[in-house]
């Protein structure tokens, strides 16, 4: 089941994000903490758009495309401020076919000519998920409830 609320949205995100990096740590040239980071990014995302009451596609194709997803929330890749291109892979180039590569060998990490590191993808990626967050503002009726 989808998650119904923003903060939902963002708790999933951080499990995500917890993930990527207890799988980095773990085998730090595994294309799993890259999918993961994908993830994390991916429910930041939808955080910002359900609490700004964008619509959004919860599945499919539709629903894990990043750049889309980046688009409908307004923002440009300039946005981004990344000169060595480790949370411009993600909107870019993230793909749930991650999930069928099997070595790092198989995934493309070349960004403006420039060989990415696996852990610095997932540096970006968490520093992205921080970045959309921060976005993500309580409603009046969320911060009247607390």
């Amino acid at each position: 089941m989808s998650p119904t609320d923003a903060q939902s949205w963002m708790a999933v995100a951080n499990k995500r994000g917890t993930d990527a990096q207890a799988i980095y740590k773990e085998r730090p040239n595994s294309i799993g903490s890259v999918y993961m980071a994908g993830y994390a990014i991916e429910c930041s995302l939808k955080a910002l758009l359900q609490n700004r009451g964008i619509p959004f596609p919860t599945h499919g194709s539709d629903g894990h495309n990043l750049r889309s997803l980046w688009k409908t929330s307004g923002f440009k890749l300039s946005d981004l401020n990344d000169s060595n291109g480790n949370k411009t892979f993600f909107i870019k180039q993230w793909d749930t076919k991650l999930r069928y590569e099997s070595d790092l060998a198989d995934l493309d990490l070349k960004m403006n000519d420039d060989n990415l590191d696996l852990g610095d993808l997932i540096k970006g990626a968490m520093e992205l998920t921080g970045w959309i967050q921060t976005r993500v503002r309580p409603t009046r009726r969320q911060r009247r409830i607390k």
